[in-house]
């Protein structure tokens, strides 16, 4: 014989809800002192008094299961202890208050003091998404590297200038370090200079302005790219007024360790190997030798005895290297018209200045 299983429990029926039990209407008018008397205790008790005597009915209530009693009890307690009127006060006070988007100033003081924090992170999210919208979104690309080296001052927002306007690069990057390179005029070389000077040709410049004890070494270390083919498209294309501007840096790996071989001896230092093209001589810049030409271009050589010029060149491991070739031959056809603009700024500059 089957066994009888046992009726299971209908789960959807509506569980019944306890009944709330409300304190005595007597206590919405009972003051404190009647508070007081409830709990059998002087108004002057201490609060301590009162909690001991509230826990000890609220133990004896419960284990008889008297919940009227127990609310009652409760009811005397927030009046015992100015409960009831505090927040009654406190609903006067947020009635009579300004409301500002339905919170009273001091609800909205809590509000932060708790919420706060919330704010502040969402803030510096909001100020972080829009720095990074604005450098890697909006901002626009570097389209090319100009870097000077040499000892000179460079105003970088005139070159920077001359390079918008003369060509089709819009947003370049003009950077500079004053070095001061092996010289015949006493200069103390400074190695953090150098170091900057590493740390600027690492990020592989296009462009490269150097003063005439700088470029020697470039061409030695095949950094600077001939450009025998510009000077020779110069020569055909150019007047004769657009070419006495400039001048072309001829010179080659052999004339350096020429000039330089016994230098680079005795300061402990191995020559550079040679190579079968280290007699070949290339145009591997444009001389600028005019002073109110380097001026009108940003530079300020500081040599003061020896060759004061400098030497534009193109970086053999830059980027863009055509569009750079285009741009050299654009402000250098234009020096004139450059110097012209630069003369009205300041009409009484003179070239020793």
């Amino acid at each position: 014989m089957a066994e009888k299983q046992p009726e299971k429990s209908n789960t959807n029926e509506p569980k019944e809800e306890k009944q709330v039990i409300l304190p005595d209407p007597k206590f919405e008018t009972m003051t404190r002192d009647e508070a007081m008397e409830y709990f059998d205790l002087p108004v002057w008790a201490k609060r301590e008094d009162l909690d001991d005597r509230f826990w000890k009915l609220g133990k004896t209530y419960r284990a008889q299961k008297d919940e009227q009693k127990l609310a009652d009890l409760s009811a005397a307690y927030n009046i015992a202890t100015g409960n009831r009127d505090r927040i009654i006060e406190e609903k006067k006070e947020e009635e009579n208050t300004k409301h500002y988007f339905g919170k009273t100033k001091k609800q909205w003081g809590d509000f932060f003091h708790y919420e706060g924090w919330k704010f502040v992170v969402a803030f510096a999210v909001l100020v972080f998404a829009i720095a990074f919208a604005k450098v890697f979104i909006f901002a626009p690309r570097l389209d090319i590297r100009v870097t000077g080296v040499g000892h000179f001052d460079l105003d970088e927002s005139r070159l920077n200038n001359v390079v918008t306007d003369y060509s089709s690069f819009k947003n370049p990057e003009v950077d500079y370090v004053d070095v001061v390179s092996d010289n015949d005029e006493g200069e103390e070389v400074d190695t953090l200079a150098l170091q900057r000077e590493m740390t600027l040709l690492a990020v592989y410049p296009t462009v490269l302005i150097l003063d005439s004890y700088t470029a020697p070494s470039y061409v030695s270390g095949e950094t600077l790219l001939p450009l025998d083919d510009i000077y020779d498209e110069m020569k055909r294309t150019w007047t004769a007024e657009e070419l006495s501007h400039i001048e072309p840096y001829i010179y080659s790996r052999a004339q350096f360790v020429r000039d330089y071989g016994d230098k680079i001896l005795a300061g402990g230092a191995e020559l550079p190997e040679e190579g079968e093209d280290d007699e070949a001589e290339h145009v591997y810049g444009f001389i600028i030798r005019d002073r109110i030409d380097q001026l009108a271009l940003g530079f300020k050589v500081k040599w003061k005895e020896s060759d004061s010029s400098i030497v534009i060149g193109i970086n053999a491991g830059g980027e863009k290297i055509d569009k750079a070739k285009e741009m050299e031959k654009a402000f250098l056809k234009d020096l004139e018209n450059i110097r012209a603009q630069y003369l009205e700024e300041y009409p009484y500059i003179e070239a020793n200045d």
